[in-house]
């Protein structure tokens, strides 16, 4: 199931035509690094404006889990926005909001560059892209308090219906 899971979401996110003209964020992947504690997440633009992502740890994401009970089928609590090289990435549900822009463009090494605030505070990002999405753990629960925590933890509420953030939803 989880392999069937992982070659649909590759093949919805990384399109040859996402970086076509080199600024396209849509259908885009990408793994970060905070700059305060040099933890890691992945972070995805979904085409149509939805966005998704969740914590990276020992070789595997831990996808944001959202409440879909205010959504319509299709939609996404989160959107981005982009503007040139400038662009917007908001998740609501897990508070976090990266704002920034691409650089290196034209190169192999395309980045994303910018500050990410959540409830933890602010951190400068780095990014790079992902040709592949890496192995789906368990889900982060949205606790009551909104920080993140494992699905396994006493502290979280799962809010249901519960949607997860890495699973393309349909048009």
């Amino acid at each position: 199931m989880r392999g069937l899971l992982l070659a649909a979401i590759g093949l919805a996110l990384v399109s040859p035509t996402a970086f076509a003209d080199g600024t396209n964020l849509a259908g885009s992947l990408w793994h970060c690094t905070r700059a305060t504690d040099q933890s890691q997440f992945v972070i995805t633009f979904y085409p149509g404006g939805g966005v998704g992502g969740g914590e990276f740890q020992n070789d595997e994401v831990s996808p944001y889990i959202f409440d879909t009970s205010r959504t319509k089928p299709g939609e996404w609590p989160g959107r981005w926005d982009q503007t040139g090289q400038r662009f917007t990435w908001a998740f609501p549900d897990q508070r976090i909001r990266i704002e920034g822009s691409l650089t290196g463009l034209g190169q192999t090494t395309m980045r994303l560059a910018g500050t990410e605030t959540s409830l933890a505070g602010r951190s400068a990002v780095t990014c790079s892209a992902l040709s592949k999405l890496p192995k789906i753990g368990a889900g982060l629960v949205v606790p009551r308090n909104s920080r993140f925590i494992d699905l396994d933890g006493e502290e979280g509420e799962l809010k249901v219906p519960a949607g997860i953030s890495l699973q393309p939803q349909e048009p």
